[in-house]
């Protein structure tokens, strides 16, 4: 199969950037789910810039706010739109909270179930 730029789809995959940590894999898998797509995300392009609005942008950030536990305000994704970028705030985000908890607290949160 080719893409209107004349490249196969494998070819197109090739050239996408692909999560590199974990969070990028999940932030990535939200992009995906709120877009209602397969597709696989290119973690440098915009959220806005492969279909994504401002009302799924809202829930892009309610999603990773509740995942990681964090707060996230809409407008972190106007300012940080790209999987990567994103996942770099959640990372800081979560880094900054876990520093003030004790070990025995660190250990709770992360064996908790879901």
């Amino acid at each position: 199969m080719t893409t209107e730029a004349g490249m196969s789809s494998t070819e197109e995959q090739k050239k996408l950037a692909l999560p590199a940590t974990d969070v990028e894999e999940v932030v990535g898998e939200i992009f995906r789910d709120v877009l209602a797509t397969d597709d696989p995300v290119d973690v440098t392009r915009s959220f806005f810039r492969i279909g994504g609005t401002s009302i799924m942008g809202a829930k892009v950030i309610a999603r990773i706010s509740a995942r990681y536990r964090v707060q996230l305000s809409l407008r972190t994704i106007f300012e940080f739109p790209t999987v990567r970028d994103l996942a770099q705030v959640v990372e800081t985000k979560v880094r900054s909270d876990v520093s003030g908890l004790s070990d025995a607290e660190v250990v709770a949160l992360a064996t908790r179930k879901e």
